[in-house]
């Protein structure tokens, strides 16, 4: 079965697009559990995350893992063909380690995807989809990402979306952020981030929000602001200059009406993928409303001298795809050794016993019969590996007949001999 990787980035999709082929993270094992069960798909893996979402597969059909993909969201084959790329065994197996390596992030070289791969393989392993093959491929795909980190400059300095998020914030509020009452909501990765980042500005005020109350309260502490409950989000947007949200709801949790009633100049950046922010904000003249997609801008200046780091980067993985390709086809060489083989002594056991058979069937004695079958079968099947062997000892490769007692299971002669 071939290795596939199935799906679409922000490379291929708008944000748009993207919201809506997403899989909510507390429903990724029903996913993997309907791929693997139902689907003809051996071993299975499913990220989604603000940049991408992909299935990577072990699959004989790339036509039906495709279908697979168009089912799962009301969208039309022709809205998400544009966008769905596929890769097959060594190009899917590269692009697997490139995304680990943060080298097909919108942010080059950012930390958080190995996180996220990490993740999920982790939840494909508690859904029962990953496998022998997959178990080690992921275990190169880690391996190559902590090599390409000590051994490159990809990951110094590195430059995150939290990162990316606050050099937007300078660029676009016309003051210093010192001067600012920044909200954010959410209490993940990216917003822990973005605080460490924004403790460097010493922003006003600082508002923090998420529907676990309790974890925007360790933040706040943390961090040195106030926490709200989520049934304050409209009053706290209205005290607020800056507002940055980045949570994991299927839905936008901060409509047009919530932000109407400030008249303010505000500023909003919506990092969330599936959208936190309604579209219609946009439509507010003293709002400058930024998604994840508009800092590529910002992203492309900090890339400047990382190039040649990535190549450096490619090179390793190129190499480590090689070597991970080769393990693959010999496990598909031992696997037609078997077939062979076993077709082999199949025939001479056939041969043996359709002469038995007509021993038997011509009357001649039952046990005389059944022994020279056993006699006939034993010999046949000892024939070629009691030449080879004999040669080999002959020649002096002694390595072959070491082998030999492990592929037989001889025990050791000093013990046969005691």
């Amino acid at each position: 079965m071939p290795i596939i990787a199935c799906g679409i980035n922000h490379k291929t999709a708008s944000i748009a697009l993207r919201e809506k082929v997403f899989f909510a993270s507390e429903k990724i094992s029903l996913y993997l559990n309907d791929l693997v069960n139902n689907e003809n798909i051996r071993e299975a893996i499913l990220i989604s995350t603000c940049n991408r979402t992909e299935l990577y597969c072990q699959a004989d059909d790339l036509q039906q893992v495709m279908d697979w993909f168009y089912r799962q969201h009301s969208l039309s084959r022709q809205e998400l063909q544009p966008a769905l790329y596929c890769y097959l065994d060594e190009e899917a197996v590269r692009h697997i380690m490139s995304v680990a390596c943060g080298l097909d992030s919108l942010v080059l070289g950012e930390p958080e995807i190995l996180g996220q791969m990490k993740q999920a393989f982790s939840e494909a392993s508690a859904a029962g989809s990953v496998g022998t093959l997959f178990h080690r491929l992921f275990q190169q795909v880690f391996s190559v990402a902590k090599e390409v980190r000590a051994t490159t400059s990809v990951g110094a300095c590195p430059v995150s979306i939290a990162s990316t998020t606050v050099s937007l914030l300078k660029q676009a509020w016309e003051k210093p952020l010192s001067t600012a009452a920044i909200l954010l909501i959410g209490a993940g990765d990216t917003i822990e981030l973005m605080l460490k980042h924004l403790k460097t500005y010493a922003p006003e005020k600082l508002f923090i929000i998420n529907r676990d109350r309790e974890k925007a309260k360790n933040l706040a502490e943390k961090f040195g602001g106030e926490s709200f409950s989520f049934s304050e989000l409209s009053r706290i947007i209205c005290k607020s200059d800056i507002v940055v949200s980045a949570t994991a709801s299927t839905t936008p949790i901060i409509t047009k009406s919530m932000v109407q009633a400030t008249a303010k100049p505000l500023l909003m950046v919506d990092l969330a993928v599936p959208r936190d922010m309604d579209e219609a904000i946009h439509e507010l003249s003293n709002v400058k409303l930024f998604t994840i997609d508009d800092l590529r801008m910002i992203v492309q200046q900090h890339m400047h001298g990382r190039e040649h780091a990535a190549e450096k980067a490619r090179e390793v993985i190129k190499k480590k795809c090689s070597d991970f390709m080769a393990w693959v086809r010999s496990l598909d060489k031992v696997a037609s050794t078997i077939r062979a083989y076993r077709k082999q002594v199949e025939e001479l056991c056939d041969e043996q016993l359709t002469k038995a058979l007509r021993q038997l069937h011509h009357g001649e004695d039952p046990t005389r019969v059944l022994a020279a079958f056993a006699h006939a079968l034993t010999n046949k099947l000892l024939h070629a590996p009691t030449v080879q062997l004999r040669q080999a000892g002959f020649e002096g490769r002694f390595e072959l007949l070491e082998l030999a007692q492990q592929l037989f299971a001889i025990p050791e002669l000093d013990a046969e001999l005691s």
